[in-house]
């Protein structure tokens, strides 16, 4: 009997030292903030200026120059995709070919004066500041042209090349953001099969858009 108070003094000093150590093993909660997605998927639509510049197979320099909408859109991290997106108009156009030149409003003498042009690429993002980002991007472009009249003669091309993107984006609130794009490119390729092709053709782009992020 005088062996039982120190047995039991034992087993308390046991159980109260393996209740300790449960205790230390349990883990604690930590408050983690989720990092903010500077690099969501973003969409931009805005309106600028496009000009064009190219040359024919008979000599004949063309320059068309007009308002344009654009779309853009960019998903990745670091690296991603990009893409550039115009509908343009052209209003202003100057021609010399074979000593004969022409310059005037395309709205005025032309039925038909519009464009499609568009650059799939692969981009890369940059941080230029907590609320400035800079995209730039490289790829494949394709632009198509159409000028049409009863009279003056029609101007149609389907062009192929390489085109770039250059976006500098401003964060105006976690959702919104305003951008500025410029957008060219060089295309060697007309998918016309036409009497006077297109030896090459360069198109620029001078835009402003505002743009959503998630």
């Amino acid at each position: 009997m005088r062996l039982l108070p120190p047995i039991l003094a034992t087993c308390a000093a046991l159980l109260s030292l393996l209740h300790g150590t449960a205790h230390a093993q349990e883990p604690v909660a930590e408050t983690v903030q989720a990092p903010r997605r500077i690099n969501a998927p973003s969409t931009d639509v805005g309106v600028g200026f496009h000009t064009i510049r190219f040359r024919t197979e008979n000599g004949g320099a063309y320059s068309l120059h007009g308002m344009t909408t654009t779309f853009d859109y960019w998903v990745g991290r670091k690296f991603g995709f990009m893409l550039h997106a115009e509908a343009f108009f052209p209003m202003r156009g100057a021609q010399t070919a074979g000593g004969v030149g022409y310059r005037g409003s395309l709205r005025q003498d032309y039925e038909q004066n519009w464009g499609l042009d568009g650059s799939l690429m692969v981009g890369m993002h940059h941080d230029v500041a907590p609320n400035v980002h800079f995209y730039t991007g490289a790829g494949v472009h394709l632009q198509s042209l159409r000028l049409n009249d009863a009279t003056l003669s029609a101007i149609e091309v389907i062009s192929m090349g390489v085109g770039g993107v250059a976006r500098l984006r401003y964060d105006l609130h976690p959702h919104v953001h305003l951008s500025g794009i410029v957008a060219a490119a060089i295309d060697p390729l007309d998918l016309i099969k036409h009497r006077n092709r297109v030896v090459v053709l360069f198109p620029v782009t001078f835009g402003v858009s505002l743009g959503a992020h998630f």
